[in-house]
This record gives structure tokens, C-alpha cells and sequence, in this order.
């Protein structure tokens, strides 16, 4: 799916994180962390899009908790290059202007509707990119528990009562990647005893 440059980075990371559109929009780079695993961001915060208004109103996440959200490979050299060149406040995801996302802003500015038509995936929605993430950390292996924290579900139910279907093959992949053990060990191969050996004429 073709989105205009200043649109990427926010598709790949809604894609690949699940993150909601509203907390990837207050994200800003002192949300930053690096943690002993790699690369991360420190999800404390939303902004989502006022009904009355049309503008963001930040406050907290909609499960009023913080995690931290590993930063995928494809958008690290984005989020690095924000850290250094950006001062503290800045937005992580900045709208080309600079200032905070809204739903709508994105969608305009990003096509929304053409890009997903030119990509076959009409009907498509933001938010459905939020299932996209889910259903590849499930297949890349993930359990349900790390779904649901970086989904950012309240519990590990709902996360199984929204995927629940996609770890059905679960089982069966984990058992695939199991290493193959031969019933019957392998007897290594014996040669005769050295009084055994034909006698050699000289």
C-alpha cells in the first residue's frame, strides 16, 4: 500500500505494533526508551480525536496503564533519526506541520481511501491495522499474554476472545518447530575386529 512519505512511518508502526491511532499520536521522542531487549516506546498517553471539536484532547490511554511497546526493525532508523534531530516534546509522529494527528487529518493527508483501493483493500480502516499487527505477531509466534501487552488489552481474555481463532493452529506450528528425534537411535557403523582383518601378503 503506496501512502505519501510523512504517512509511512505511521502505517508501518500501527501495523507492525497494533498501537491505537490516538496513542501513536501523543507519542513524543522522550517516550523513547532503550531497554536490554532492543529499542522501545513508552506508551503513557492518547489523543484521541474530540467528536465536538475535531481536535485532539491528550490524556491517558484507555486502559489508564503504561507498557512498552518494542520499536519494529522497519521503522528504527525513523524513530533514531527523530531522537537525535527532534528536542523534547516533539512529537514522535508528527503531522507535517508538526503538530499532533487527528483521524481525520491522517486520512486526508495520507489518501486513505485511494491507497487502499490502488492496494485492492477497499473498505479498509485504520484501525484495521491494528488487527493486521495482532494476527502477524501471531503467526511470527507470539503467546497470548505478549499480544495482549502490546496490544495494550486490559486482560489476556479479551485479547483471546478477539484472536482466539488465530491460535487455533498454535499447537501444531509450535509442534512443527519441535526438532525430529528418530525413534530408533542410529547405531554407528562398526568395522571388524582388527584378528578379524584378511592377512596381507608381502
Amino acid at each position: 500500500m503506496s501512502v505519501p512519505e510523512p504517512c509511512r512511518p505511521v502505517v508501518l508502526f500501527l501495523g507492525l505494533t497494533g498501537c491505537r491511532f490516538s496513542e501513536m499520536a501523543a507519542l513524543r521522542v522522550d517516550d523513547v526508551v532503550q531497554t536490554p531487549h532492543g529499542l522501545g516506546v513508552r506508551v503513557h498517553r492518547a489523543a484521541p480525536q474530540s467528536k465536538r471539536t475535531s481536535a485532539a484532547v491528550i490524556g491517558p490511554t484507555k486502559t489508564h496503564q503504561t507498557r512498552t511497546v518494542p520499536v519494529p526493525a522497519a521503522i528504527e532508523d525513523y524513530v533514531r533519526h527523530r531522537v537525535t534531530t527532534g528536542i523534547s516534546g516533539d512529537f514522535l509522529f508528527p503531522s507535517p506541520t508538526g503538530g499532533v494527528w487527528t483521524n481525520t487529518n491522517f486520512r486526508a493527508r495520507s489518501r486513505w481511501t485511494q491507497a487502499t483501493q490502488s492496494a485492492g483493500l477497499a473498505g479498509t480502516t485504520i484501525h484495521d491495522l491494528r488487527h493486521t499487527a495482532a494476527s502477524l505477531l501471531i503467526a511470527a509466534g507470539a503467546d497470548v499474554k505478549t499480544v495482549q501487552v502490546i496490544l495494550g488489552h486490559a486482560t489476556a481474555t479479551m485479547t483471546m476472545d478477539l484472536y482466539g481463532h488465530l491460535f487455533s493452529e498454535a499447537p501444531w506450528l509450535a509442534m512443527e518447530r519441535m526438532p525430529t528425534i528418530p525413534l530408533t537411535p542410529t547405531r554407528p557403523a562398526i568395522g571388524p575386529a582388527p584378528h578379524d582383518l584378511p592377512a596381507m601378503g608381502f
